[in-house]
This record gives C-alpha cells, structure tokens and sequence, in this order.
C-alpha cells in the first residue's frame, strides 16, 4: 500500500475509475489535470482540485437525496464539470449517463425516463429551457436539476425551486466534508470493478438508442489493451473534441487521461474548436468519421480558394504525397524521385499545412465509430498523420480491433487487440469476446440475452471477413447489406463512404435493395459548393435553390462518376438526386453521432425513392423540417433527378 493512502483497501485503486482520480491526486496533486479555456485564457484545475470537486459534488449531491443506486443525466457541451458530474454520481453510489447537448426536448425526455434519472446536470440557459418544456411529464421522477453555467438565469431559482447552481452543490459538499475528507478514497476502495459505472446511449440507427451498461473493468481493461497497442505519454495533450455521451471519447480521452495522466482540455465553445485545436496542438487527436471528413474539407475548401501558386503547389505537394503513401501502404517502392521530391514538398508545403490545422503535434490519431472512406484515411496518411482505424461500439468499450503501427491498411480496420478474441458467425457477423464486452443493456434482459452467443461472444451486428493479411474487413450493418435484382450484394456503406470523400458532397445515401440498380440521393456541402459556385460567377440565394442548379447538378455527377470507376459496373450508381436541404439529427435522418438512420431516411423519402427508379426528370417533395426549438413546419420543392453518364 503507497504511503498517505489511509485504511484496508479491498479494491486497489487502478482497479475503479474513481479510485484512478485518488491515485493520481495522491502522486502528482499540483500538476495539471485539465484546462478549460475561458475568455481565451486556458485556466487549469489540478490533480488535488479535480480530485476535491468530484467528492465535494457526490457529497452535494447526497446531501440532496441522491441515494445509492439512483440515476443521474448529463446533458451539455463537453466542460470540465461533465466530467466532475459524472464521477461525482459514480462517488455518491449513483449510475451516470449523457445526453448529446443538441438534442431536442422530446429526445431528452425519452432519456431521461428510460434511464430513470432522479438528477439532472445541464449546461445552461439553453438546456435549462428543454427540461421546462418537458417538466410536467418528468417532474415526478426529478429531485433535482443542477445548472453549471448560470449566466442570465438568476430568476429562474427562485422560480424553479427545484434548480440549483453547480457551485452550491460544490459548496453544500464542501460543508459536508468535514470530518469525511476521504469519502472518495474509502469509496473507491468498496467499489466492485465488475459492477456498472456509467450507462452509454447506443448509436440508435435502425431504433431508439439503448443504454448499454459498462463496468469499470470494461473500460479500464480496454484502455490497458489499447495501451499496449499505443503507448500513452504522461505529458499528452488531448483536447475533447468529441461529444461526451460517445463510447469513444469516454475511452479514448476520459479513461486514458485517468490512466495515463497527461492534460484533458476543453475548447471554449463547440464553434471555436477549429481555433483551438490550431491553438493547442494536441498529442493525441481522434474522432469519428465526420470529424476526419470535415478537416478535409476545409482544408481542400481553403486550398480551392487559394492563389495559383498555393494551389499548385498544394496539388502538387498532395499528388506526390499520396503516391509514396499507397506505394508504402502495398509495400512497393515509390522510385527514388517521387520520395526525394515528397520530403521537400512536405516539408515545405504538407507541414505548415499540417500546423494550421491543429495537428502539427499529433503522434497518433484515431478514426472510429463508423466506416472512413480508404481516400480520406490516405489523404491523411499522405499529410503525414499516423492516422489509425479502430473497430468498435458502445457494447464492446468502443475497441476490438486497431492498426498497429507498421501494419495500416486503410480498407480495413485491423486486428483485435491484447486479449480481446474477435470471429465471425456462420452468416459472417462479427463477434466479440473479452472484457471489454458491456454487462447488458439496462431494463432490456431479452435484447441483453440475444445480443451475445451461448459461448459469451458479443454479436456486433456488423457483417464483414478476415482477410488473408489477417486483417478485419467491415462491409456494414449486417442488416443493410442490399441485394440488386439480380442478385449481386453489395453493402451500400462503402459507396456512400467514397461518396463524402468529395468535398462537395455532405452526406448521401445509397439505395438499390431488390431494385435493378443503384441509386444515391445525395446533400451538399453547402459551405465548399457555395465558394465554388462564387468563384465561378454563379448566383444563388438559399440552399434551396443553390442545390437545383443545373452547373451544381454537373458538378455532383461529375464527382459521382469518378466513385463509380472504383466499382464494378453492376453496383454503379446510375441516377441521382440532390436534396433540398441537409440530412440533419433533428429531422431524425441522422443520429447524434452524425450516422444516417436509413431505414427512416427510406420512409422519409419513398416517393423520391420510387421515382429514382422512374423514367421522371424531377420529384414534387413535400416534408416536415423540425428546428432546433422543436418548432415543425413543412417544406416543398421540386428536386431533380438526373442520370450519371457513364
């Protein structure tokens, strides 16, 4: 036992989360832990404050009546007090769980009752006023509703007697603390690893998301494979740039800043994360697919607007690039030309560019939560990122297999990771075993029971094969893989996944199940199809009507036909149709992790649908849009549907 650590301990500290942060508080207390960055100014808490604010808080929020085994609901943009609500719940003897801060009042109603929340943490004014809209259908259930960020809301506590600020929450558990100044350690030391730590929603794509229920052995088990995969260095800087609800920033960040010290910062403002991620400069930098997509396209947007000279150079710099990447991705040579000329024009152009892109220090990245398309994970494999795919989901801890470092194939997603077995059914699903798989879904014994094998393999419910390289191939959903008339299958993620590796597509969705070919209805980028229209004298007025143009409607064929050179001619894309608007969460087409619900998005669209497989030149469409505020009206327009010239 390390000295200063009090008592019997009947759980070591490593094994709990709660008992990471008390370990790491005892051996390094002054250094640093986390930043927030404030009026542009990086404030820090240290290993000692973060520590005494998670217990400060459990002791609030058991002095409130939080009782042990009651819930507790998070919801708000990614901020240190997240964090400290979360572990704080998991200290007072209460079972956490997030919501995605631009969720709409009823999808945060749905939460909430379905994880049975007594408490709720939200961010501010603005979440504030979702929870009041949905109040007399929670109000039974709800003790109390703590607000961190109080800005313009002074009246509402004395209103809303059951709101209370975060600090006096902190406060009430810093009179509590008297006498109880090792509540967190004795916690920690009778907590069971096995035993649930925080509830995760589930991607929710065919469904309403679940809540998968993960352990503090599922999540610490997973960092220490990981670990031995890529090393973590205590000096790390990550910023959190994913959302706080998702298994993989709760993995990648959360539990490795907690297992492998290292400084856990916080942008500003979700808009202001480009700014500071330039800024920062993390060592560690992941993301989902959209994330990655959404770099890229800026960086391709600025090189399109760009000067003749930059954007030579640029063209150059990446074509070159990208012939030593996929010359060293199949183990060839590039020829002694093109690497001598790669060097000088990465480090004269690739590197700043690099830089201005936040990831100038990044020794390795992550993409995961969802399929990358092989031309963006080589796009910055040649910008010289070690970028590195990783497989998996909220019910396996968000890991099963990754790259390893001399082994990246951007087709697949490498190979399971230490002590994790990974196989496929009979009908090609992938199963998972390990202790990383979750502990079941919380009130759902029957989905519990069916979602893993009588041998205790996880089914992921994703469908895909082993390669000859040993390597793990992900076609898709096992349920959306679609078969064409004539009976060719083909999984309609990878053409979509190729799709938004233009920058000027901004998601799309393939159709073609037990039609005689396939079909996409696409949504633009409204940002780079603006600029290119700009700079090429092309007037518009709205998304609307930017998106019909017949010039945008080339363009997209265009980019739509060059995808289609990468396919067999069978499962080409033969018609199109561009939508009037943006696939959007709020409208249910996507999820809150940005994955497209498809078979929402078919009901949605079925007569668009149908007529993509029509003789008709255009399709009268006629919706209902839902804002931000919960506010329906309905939206027409007329679409065009347009072939793809072969």
């Amino acid at each position: 036992m390390a000295p200063g650590f009090e008592g019997n301990m009947s759980t070591p500290l490593e094994k709990t989360l709660i008992g990471l942060i008390v370990k790491n508080a005892f051996e390094m207390p002054d250094e640093v832990a986390m930043r927030e960055k404030r009026y542009g100014v990086w404030k820090p808490m240290t290993w000692r404050e973060f520590k005494d604010n998670v217990q400060r808080f459990a002791l609030g929020l058991r002095a409130l009546g939080l009782e042990e085994g009651m819930n507790l609901a998070i919801i708000g943009d990614n901020k240190p007090e997240w964090i400290i609500s979360q572990f704080g719940c998991m200290a007072a003897g209460g079972l956490p769980t997030g919501a995605y801060p631009d969720s709409l009042a009823e999808e945060m109603e749905y939460l909430i009752s379905y994880s049975d929340a007594r408490f709720l943490v939200v961010r501010d004014q603005e979440q504030a006023d979702k929870i009041l809209v949905i109040w007399d259908k929670i109000r039974d259930n709800i003790i109390k509703v703590i607000v961190w960020d109080s800005r313009g809301m002074s009246h509402y506590y004395k209103e809303y007697p059951f709101m209370k600020r975060f600090e006096t929450v902190i406060e009430i558990g810093a009179n509590e603390e008297v006498g109880r100044e090792n509540y967190l350690q004795k916690k920690a030391e009778t907590s069971d690893p096995i035993q649930p730590a925080i509830m995760l929603t589930t991607s929710g794509t065919t469904a309403l998301p679940k809540l998968s229920l993960l352990s503090h052995e599922n999540f610490i088990f997973a960092c220490d494979s990981y670990d031995k995969v890529v090393k973590m260095e205590k000096e790390a800087e990550r910023i959190s740039a994913a959302p706080l609800p998702w298994i993989g920033e709760q993995l990648f960040n959360v539990t490795r800043f907690l297992k492998g010290g290292g400084h856990y910062n916080f942008p500003e403002e979700t808009e202001t994360l480009r700014k500071d991620l330039l800024e920062l400069q993390p060592s560690y930098f992941g993301g989902t697919p959209v994330v990655w997509e959404y770099i890229m396209s800026n960086i391709q947007a600025a090189m399109d607007n760009a000067d003749f000279i930059k954007r030579y150079f640029y063209n150059l710099a990446m074509k070159t690039a990208l012939k030593c990447t996929e010359a060293d991705l199949a183990g060839e040579n590039s020829g002694q030309w093109n690497r001598w000329l790669s060097r000088i024009l990465t480090f004269l152009v690739l590197r700043p560019l690099k830089n201005k892109a936040g990831l100038g220090r990044v020794k390795v990245a992550i993409t995961g939560g969802g399929a990358i398309s092989p031309e963006v994970f080589k796009y910055f494999k040649a910008l010289g990122l070690d970028l590195r795919q990783v497989f998996g989901q909220s019910e396996c801890s968000g890991i099963a297999t990754t790259h390893r470092g001399d082994d990246v194939r951007p087709e697949t997603v490498g190979v399971s990771i230490p002590d994790v077995e990974v196989r496929l059914s009979e009908d090609g699903e992938i199963l998972v075993r390990g202790k990383n798989t979750h502990l079941g879904y919380y009130k759902n014994e029957n989905e519990t029971q069916e979602g893993f094998t009588e041998d205790g393999f996880l089914r992921t419910g994703d469908a895909g094969y082993f390669g000859e390289d040993g390597h793990l191939y992900v076609f898709d959903r096992a349920k959306d893989i679609m078969t064409l008339e004539d009976g060719t299958r083909f999984a309609p993620q990878d053409i979509e996944t190729r799709l938004k590796f233009s920058a000027y597509i901004h998601e799309a969705m393939v159709c073609g199940g037990k039609k005689p070919y396939v079909t996409a209805i696409v949504s633009i980028d409204l940002e780079n199809v603006g600029n290119w229209a700009k700079k090429r004298g092309i007037s518009f007025t709205t998304f609307q009507d930017l998106s019909q143009r017949r010039e945008i409607y080339e363009l997209i064929q265009a980019e739509i036909g060059k995808i289609n050179e990468r396919f067999p001619q069978n499962i080409r894309i033969k018609r199109f149709a561009i939508l009037l608007k943006q696939l959007h969460p709020d409208d249910g087409e996507l999820t809150r992790t940005r994955k497209v619900r498809r078979k929402f998005v078919n009901q949605r669209y079925q007569t668009l649908i149908e007529d993509l497989y029509q003789s008709k030149a255009k399709h009268d469409l006629d919706i209902e849009i839902r804002y931000e505020d919960g506010h329906v009206s309905t939206f027409q327009g007329t679409v065009a549907i347009q072939e793809v010239m072969a």
